[in-house]
């Protein structure tokens, strides 16, 4: 098959259905497990070569129950699915699978271009499964206790809870780190990441962390203490606190508007060594990607994404660049931690350095609800973002933001595809709302 596969067929091959009959057919029988539920819990699209789905798998046996994670990957392009099956047959060979085991190695269906594999093993985080596993970092945490307790006490256990699993990105697990005396025990976060990102990871986040020492509070992070290159492992502090939902009528949203803004402009003014990373040019050659799938699924939206892909080049061409600093590359307001009134940033894995307006028009992009509940929940939003904007303006009055509108609207335009990707109830709504509010954006003036 030499033909490049479309959303449709590779949806198909990973959807409910499918993952059901690979259960029932090719898994279960035999062990005394029988299917409860298998539910889509996450899905994401990296076009025009790859898309991933995953499932939590509920199973029973007598009065047992158990849960499992699937993950399919499919790929649109066969030299990609190619080099993808290459690598796995280089990296498993024959090794025989144990899906319930902890041993779900990928199983390949050259036919329909997917794989399959269980959590923990998972192909891009060689290190997940030991990471998970308590005895293997209790070992570990023994071994460098002066480095994570705060006080001398011998370390009797580990418990580990998976906090967050991204397929072929990152896992994130939880540790309480048991000790006696009890007092001495702690609340730790370690992230497995693809690649050479963990290391990455704790040289940043060493960095930020005396800038946030000399901040006078402005910038909060989690406070890094180690890397375990041997579990290719960062381990940071538990910040305290839980992060900010989508309701933006809470009582602490707008002052996490203010702290957000903060925030970033000490990032930007850190001068914390980092790479090139977000170009808008990228971005809208990212758009442009998806204009022939918003014309086959929702017509209206193509000639709105359409519209504004030709004003967005017309303005960038006579728009110069603006300066380049250090940023998060993520900043969203479910980024923040918040407890008793302070806020904690967390999530540094896209940190990088991008235009001025890149983070800020991405925090602002982010504020609005695309489906919102009661028109309370958008004029907060806006109160939200005049104060964010008026509050970093005020910390760097020198900042050069002539582009914020080209990324604002770049960023709610990328909100728009990812609706258009999940197609949640209201999907096509949702969409319109935000490519006219990118239209908007982009021909208006900063308040």
């Amino acid at each position: 098959m030499s033909t490049m596969l479309t959303l449709g067929t590779v949806q198909e091959a990973t959807n409910t259905a499918a993952v059901t009959r690979y259960l029932e057919d090719s898994v279960l029988p035999g062990t005394g497990w029988a299917l409860l539920e298998a539910k889509r819990r996450y899905s994401r699209l990296e076009p025009p070569e790859t898309y991933w789905a995953m499932y939590r798998v509920r199973l029973g046996r007598d009065e047992e129950e158990r849960e499992v994670r699937l993950v399919a990957r499919a790929f649109f392009k066969p030299d990609a699915w190619d080099r993808f099956a290459a690598r796995m047959q280089s990296d498993y060979g024959s090794a025989a699978g144990d899906p319930l085991n902890g041993h779900g190695y990928p199983v390949l269906f050259p036919e329909s271009r997917h794989a399959v594999w269980f959590y923990p093993v998972d192909p891009s985080l060689p290190t997940l499964a030991a990471a998970s596993d308590p005895s293997r970092v209790l070992r570990l945490f023994r071994t460098m206790k002066r480095g994570v307790l705060e006080v001398p006490a011998r370390v009797t256990g580990v418990d580990v809870k998976l906090a967050r699993y991204v397929p072929e990105v990152n896992g994130i697990f939880e540790y309480h780190v048991r000790t006696n005396p009890a007092s001495a025990s702690r609340r730790l976060f370690g992230k497995v990441q693809s690649g050479h990102r963990g290391h990455r990871s704790h040289d940043v986040m060493t960095a930020l962390w005396e800038v946030a020492r000399r901040s006078d509070g402005r910038l909060a992070i989690p406070r890094p203490l180690a890397f375990l290159a041997e579990l290719a492992l960062f381990i940071e502090e538990g910040a305290p606190g839980t992060a900010l939902t989508g309701d933006r009528t809470v009582a602490h949203f707008l002052p996490a508007a203010e702290f957000a803004a903060g925030a970033i402009a000490a990032i930007h003014e850190s001068g914390v060594p980092a790479e090139p990373h977000l170009r808008i040019e990228h971005e809208l050659e990212r758009l442009d990607g998806v204009q022939d799938q918003f014309a086959h699924v929702h017509p209206q939206a193509h000639f709105l994404l359409r519209e504004l892909l030709l004003h967005l080049r017309s303005r960038l061409a006579r728009t110069p660049e603006e300066v380049w600093l250090p940023t998060h590359g993520d900043l969203k307001y479910d980024q923040f931690l918040h407890h008793e009134g302070r806020f904690t940033l967390i999530d540094f894995d896209y940190f990088s350095l991008a235009e001025t307006s890149a983070d800020l028009a991405r925090y602002c992009a982010y504020l609005f609800p695309s489906m919102p509940e009661s028109w309370e929940q958008s004029v907060a939003a806006e109160v939200a973002r005049t104060i964010f904007l008026d509050r970093y303006r005020e910390l760097r009055p020198g900042a050069t933001l002539h582009r914020f509108q080209l990324w604002e609207a770049v960023m709610l335009a990328n909100r728009a595809m990812t609706a258009m990707w999940a197609q949640q109830n209201g999907w096509e709504s949702a969409v319109d709302g935000l490519l006219v509010m990118a239209m908007e954006r982009l021909n208006s003036r900063l308040p």
